[in-house]
């Protein structure tokens, strides 16, 4: 046994001897007992908002990363249908008898190719409105839920 251990136990021991026998008032103890029913309540009602936060955050990222998923999706399809567009544009134009009918082969085209990217352009930044405004709808409801007070 060290120094240290044999100076803490003979201050314990000499601790123990003095209060050996001594009562706390009824009314330390009382307020001794509502402080730590007070403390148990909060600590169950602190944990279960935090258990609930953790929850709608968790809610929050899955809702986030599923509109990412299909955004990213949907940016691949418009790459896919651009690329297989402008590969047939190239076969015909390659295959063309005559200046002029590549001019208009190229010019059917660069029309096409507009008109679509403007209706992707149009698809794409509604599909993203929407998935941004349903994770805000499920952030203000998870901040409209967690400032309700409970009574």
């Amino acid at each position: 046994m060290t120094v240290n251990q044999e100076f803490g136990n003979q201050a314990f021991d000499q601790i123990e001897k003095l209060f050996k026998g001594a009562r706390l008032p009824e009314n330390v103890q009382a307020l001794s007992q509502q402080g730590v029913t007070a403390s148990k309540d909060f600590y169950s009602k602190t944990a279960a908002a935090v258990g609930d936060g953790a929850t709608v955050m968790t809610d929050i990222a899955d809702i986030a990363w599923a509109s990412t998923k299909m955004l990213n999706e949907k940016i691949r399809q418009n790459l896919t249908a651009n690329a297989e567009a402008a590969f047939t544009a190239a076969q015909a134009i390659a295959t063309a008898k005559s200046l002029p009918e590549i001019a208009k082969l190229q010019s059917e085209y660069v029309q096409r190719f507009a008109a679509k990217a403007t209706e992707q352009t149009k698809e794409f930044f509604d599909l993203s409105a929407r998935a941004t405004q349903h994770v805000f709808e499920k952030a203000q409801a998870a901040a409209t839920k967690s400032f309700k007070p409970t009574y």
